[in-house]
């Protein structure tokens, strides 16, 4: 069964990115912001204050309409699809296939965590070796360094394949940050 929260997901992904990311201590949590980038282009930013509210997305003028209407072209999804993706169960919950939009909030707080998953990997992959295995939304880490030659990469990519089968290795994350 197709989970629409996740094909959303990925569409946004295809054309928005996230910078700068950078968090604090707020009221009630961790507060983080992050420039939006889209199409490489800087767009607008998104905002957790820290004070238990919702995740904001601050764009204006003709950034205002073209978010607007992108989240328009999504699929709608149901709070159980969003459950799913964000704690890998169902959702026993009431309005758990009630179809919902797109909003900002949902918008501005996927991007939130795209960038703090990738502040996070990017510190791992300073001193352990990370990939990504299809059907599985974990990253398998092992005790390795990512090598700077190419031959190296090669021989790790080899004994990782066999070693990880009948699983597929989908990205060595360490790659982004080399």
């Amino acid at each position: 069964m197709t989970n629409n929260f996740v094909q959303g997901k990925a569409e946004i992904l295809k054309t928005f990115s996230v910078k700068n990311y950078k968090t604090w201590t707020g009221r009630a949590g961790v507060g983080a912001e992050a420039t939006l980038y889209k199409d490489g282009k800087k767009f607008g930013w998104v905002i957790d204050e820290g004070n238990g509210g919702e995740v904001s997305l601050n764009v204006t003028g003709e950034n205002f309409r073209i978010t607007t209407e992108f989240l328009e072209t999504l699929p709608r999804y149901t709070f159980n699809d969003y459950w799913k993706d964000q704690y890998k169960e169902d959702w026993d919950g009431e309005g758990g296939s009630k179809l919902e939009s797109w909003q900002a909030f949902r918008f501005a707080d996927v991007m939130l965590n795209v960038a703090e998953e990738e502040k996070h990997l990017r510190k791992l992959c300073k001193t352990k070796l990370v990939v990504s295995v299809e059907g599985d939304s974990d990253f398998g880490v092992f005790d390795a360094k990512w090598p700077k030659d190419t031959y190296a990469q090669l021989q790790i990519m080899s004994q990782l394949t066999k070693q990880l089968q009948p699983k597929v290795i989908t990205e060595f994350v360490n790659k982004r940050f080399a």
